[in-house]
């Protein structure tokens, strides 16, 4: 058996120990707060908290555990890599999520009296997706070393990189789906607006995923490397428009009442932001 191989062998029968668990988890709650502080600290997710419905929660839970499951498979809270230890770490994952924004809001005092048990459960269960994505890029965060996770990387297919594409989505939407910011912009574009902010969102899109091949050392000369990048690019674009279009729908920024035209204009304006976490996904993962 080669080095390599051997040391492929080691990654997957990894035994974690009690002190690994707990550096593992400590990472996890610190890049929780690194990712979605700003979120606890913002008044548009308090609130969404008690005005999204209980089905789109729901339906964002379970989306979210989904990019969980994603994001355990290239970086996550744990080295350990079998199927098991990856979806009890995406539960850990969401658990901590739970358990952060609960300390963190008590801290600064928006769960206090008076609030309805269920506007509290709203809250968390809301609050606990960005922490729980930022808990599970904990690995990429710190810098933390894994083979396993590089030559995943390494050997994506066409459904892996998409897979990437909508969990890079969710980090850089989530952010800032559920404020007004969205709507205001989206409503106030004209149609040369909007054209701009697809062209310029497609051109990151391609420059980013240009870099990203540059840096892993392919030959963009090659044949058929330029077709290959823009039919990348097109997909990764088009994965940013269902995940905006989805976000804002859960947090009641477009939906019939808003019109075909307006409701395009606001998901162009946030896919102008999940477009950049799509293409960049696989340097945050």
């Amino acid at each position: 058996m080669t080095e390599t191989a051997a040391e492929h062998d080691r990654t997957e029968g990894h035994t974690s120990t009690a002190r690994d668990t707990a550096i593992a988890y400590g990472r996890g709650a610190v890049g929780g707060l690194l990712i979605a502080l700003p979120l606890l600290l913002t008044m548009e997710m308090w609130w969404a908290g008690f005005t999204v419905s209980a089905p789109r929660l729901l339906g964002l839970v379970a989306v979210n555990f989904g990019v969980l499951l994603v994001l355990q498979h290239y970086s996550g809270l744990h080295p350990d890599k079998t199927a098991g230890s990856q979806f009890r770490a995406a539960l850990v994952a969401y658990g901590m999520g739970i358990a952060i924004s609960a300390i963190t809001l008590e801290m600064i005092n928006v769960l206090r009296g008076g609030v309805a048990l269920v506007d509290v459960v709203g809250k968390l269960v809301l609050e606990a997706v960005p922490v729980s994505i930022g808990a599970s890029l904990a690995m990429s965060h710190f810098g933390v070393e894994h083979q396993e996770v590089e030559r995943r990387k390494d050997e994506d297919n066409f459904w892996g990189e998409r897979a990437m594409a909508l969990a890079g989505s969710m980090i850089f939407g989530v952010s800032v789906a559920s404020t007004e910011e969205m709507t205001m912009i989206g409503l106030q574009l004209h149609w040369g607006h909007s054209l701009a902010l697809v062209v310029v969102s497609i051109v990151q899109v391609h420059a980013i995923l240009f870099a990203v091949r540059r840096g892993k050392g392919e030959d963009s000369r090659r044949p058929g490397a330029l077709r290959s990048l823009v039919e990348e690019g097109v997909g990764v674009y088009a994965v940013a428009l269902v995940v905006s279009a989805y976000l804002l729908w859960t947090f009641g920024q477009i939906g019939g009442e808003t019109g075909l035209l307006a409701a395009a204009d606001i998901v162009i304006t946030l896919a102008f932001s999940t477009s950049l976490g799509a293409a960049a996904a696989e340097l945050l993962l």
